[in-house]
C-alpha cells in the first residue's frame, strides 16, 4: 500500500509541473525617442551618479541622511514591502503538503439527572496526524505565486519612488530656504536705503524743498518692503518645518549654508536616453510589475474553470481509556484522494475571467502612460533648464543696469544735478529685480536634484 500512495504521489507530482494556463509574460515593449527633446545629452547620464555628488552640501547631506533613517511615511513603507514579500510565503504553501495533528478525550457522567450520583473512570480519547494536498495540475497555485512576487516587487519600486520623492523635496525645500535668506537679506537693505530716503525727503520737506508727493512715495517704498520681512520669515518658518518632519524631528530650524548663486552654477547635467530611464525609474519598474500581477491573475482566473483534486491522509491511535495508557488501544490510517469542479455558476467564472482581464489592459495602460509622463516631464525640465538660464543672465543684467542707475542717480544727487527722487525711483527698480534674480536662481538651481530623481537617480546609492 505505501508503495502505490508514494507511486500516486510521484505522479500527482510530475501533473503538477506539466500544465498551466493564462498568456505567457513578456516585458512590455513601448516605443521611446533615441533622446530627449531639450538637448539632453545622450550617452553617460547624471542618474549613474551617488546623491551625495550631485546634491554637493554638507548640511544638505546630514538633512537627507536624517530623511532616509528616520522618516515615518518610508518607515511605513518598508513594513508594507516586508508585509508584501511574507505574503509570497502565504502564496507558495499550497504547493506543498499541509500537515496539522489532533487530539482528543472527554470525560462525563452517563445521565444528567444523575451528574451527581456517577462516577466516571474511563476517559477515552484519540490522537494522531493528518496531511493533505491540493495538486496544482492547473498551474493556480503558479500564477497565484507569480503574482505575488510581482506585487511584492511593486512594493519594493514604489518604496524606492517613494525615497527619490522624499529626495527631490528635501532638495528642492533646501533650496528654497537659501532662496527666501537671499530675498530676506535684499528687503533688509531695501528697508535701510528706504528708510534713509524718507529721512532726507521729511527734512527737505521740513526745510520746503521736497514736496509731499515724493515724501509718500517714500514712505509707501518703505512700508512695502518693511511688508515684505514678516512674510519671508513666515515663509522661512514653514519651510524649516517642513523639512523638520520630513527628517523626522520636531519642528526648528534647518542648517544651511552657501548661497543661491553658487548652486546655480553648478556644472552641467547629462540626461541620457530614455531607454535607460525606462530601465531605472522606479515608478515605471512598478507599474511593469504590477502589469505581471494582472498578467498572471489571468492565469489564476482560467485555472478556476478546472477540477480541484486533493490527496488526503490520516494516521492515528484510539485508546478507550486513557487513565491506564495505551493498554488496548488500536491504530488506524488512511488516503483518499477527491476530485472538485465547478458545473452551473450563472457566468460568474467567465465574468471573473473577463474582470482579470480588464485588469490587464488597464495595467498596461497605466505602464506606458507612467512612461509617456516620465519622458514628458524629464523634456521639460531639460527645457526649464535651458530657459531659465537665458532668463537668469538677462535678470542679472537687469541687476547689474539698476546698480549701475542707482550709482549714477547718487553721483548725480551729490553734484546737485538731481534731486534724490532719482535715488528712490532706481531703488524702487533695483531691489524687487534682485529679488526676482534669487527666485530664478532658485528655480535654476532646483533643477538638478529635479531632473535626477525624475531620471531615477539616489535610490541605488543608499
Amino acid at each position: 500500500m505505501k508503495r502505490t500512495l508514494i507511486l500516486s504521489l510521484a505522479g500527482a507530482a510530475s501533473l503538477v509541473a506539466s500544465c498551466s494556463f493564462g498568456p505567457l509574460w513578456s516585458p512590455p515593449e513601448m516605443p521611446v525617442p533615441a533622446e530627449f527633446r531639450g538637448n539632453g545629452a545622450a550617452g553617460s547620464t547624471m542618474a549613474d551618479l551617488p546623491w551625495q555628488q550631485v546634491l554637493n552640501d554638507k548640511n544638505l547631506e546630514q538633512l537627507l541622511s536624517d530623511v532616509f533613517t528616520s522618516n515615518r511615511s518610508l518607515e511605513a513603507m518598508v513594513h508594507n514591502v516586508n508585509s508584501a514579500s511574507r505574503y509570497i510565503t502565504i502564496a507558495r504553501a499550497p504547493l506543498f503538503p499541509s500537515l496539522s495533528y489532533m487530539a482528543q478525550g472527554s470525560k462525563g457522567a452517563s445521565s444528567p439527572a444523575s451528574i451527581s450520583m456517577a462516577t466516571t473512570d474511563t476517559v477515552p480519547g484519540a490522537a494522531g496526524f493528518s496531511a493533505s494536498w491540493e495538486l496544482d495540475i492547473w498551474g493556480k497555485t503558479r500564477k497565484g505565486l507569480e503574482s505575488a512576487e510581482a506585487k511584492a516587487l511593486a512594493a519594493e519600486e514604489g518604496m524606492n519612488n517613494l525615497r527619490i520623492s522624499l529626495m527631490k523635496q528635501v532638495a528642492s525645500g533646501y533650496l528654497r530656504l537659501i532662496m527666501l535668506d537671499e530675498q530676506l537679506k535684499i528687503a533688509h537693505e531695501a528697508v535701510a536705503s528706504y528708510r534713509e530716503s524718507l529721512k532726507l525727503f521729511e527734512n527737505q520737506l521740513e526745510g520746503g524743498v521736497a514736496d509731499r508727493l515724493q515724501t509718500a512715495s517714500a514712505q509707501a517704498a518703505l512700508s512695502s518692503a518693511e511688508a515684505q520681512i514678516p512674510n519671508l520669515e513666515m515663509q522661512i518658518a514653514e519651510m524649516e518645518n517642513t523639512l523638520s518632519v520630513l527628517a523626522g524631528r520636531a519642528p526648528g530650524p534647518i542648517a544651511r549654508s552657501g548661497s543661491m548663486q553658487a548652486f546655480a552654477k553648478a556644472s552641467g547635467v547629462a540626461a541620457g536616453i530614455p531607454a535607460e530611464v525606462i530601465a531605472r525609474r522606479p515608478d515605471i519598474r512598478a507599474a511593469e510589475q504590477n502589469l505581471r500581477a494582472a498578467n498572471a491573475e489571468i492565469g489564476v482566473a482560467i485555472a478556476s474553470y478546472f477540477p480541484s483534486i486533493s490527496l488526503t491522509g490520516l494516521a492515528g491511535v484510539a485508546a478507550p481509556d486513557l487513565c491506564h495508557g495505551l493498554a488496548g488501544s488500536e491504530t488506524g490510517w488512511g488516503i483518499g484522494a477527491s476530485l472538485t469542479g465547478p458545473l452551473f455558476n450563472a457566468g460568474s467564472l467567465r465574468a471573473n475571467e473577463q474582470m482579470k482581464r480588464d485588469a490587464f489592459l488597464a495595467a498596461k495602460a497605466d505602464y506606458e502612460q507612467t512612461v509617456l509622463a516620465a519622458l514628458a516631464e524629464i523634456s521639460t525640465t531639460l527645457t526649464q533648464r535651458t530657459k531659465l538660464l537665458s532668463i537668469m543672465k538677462k535678470q542679472e543684467a537687469a541687476v547689474a543696469a539698476y546698480q549701475e542707475s542707482m550709482k549714477l542717480s547718487k553721483a548725480r544727487y551729490a553734484q546737485g544735478l538731481a534731486s534724490y527722487y532719482e535715488v528712490l525711483t532706481a531703488q524702487q527698480g533695483l531691489f524687487p529685480a534682485q529679488t526676482q534674480l534669487a527666485a530664478y536662481r532658485y528655480q535654476y538651481a532646483a533643477c538638478v536634484p529635479t531632473l535626477y530623481t525624475q531620471l531615477g537617480g539616489g535610490w541605488q546609492n543608499k
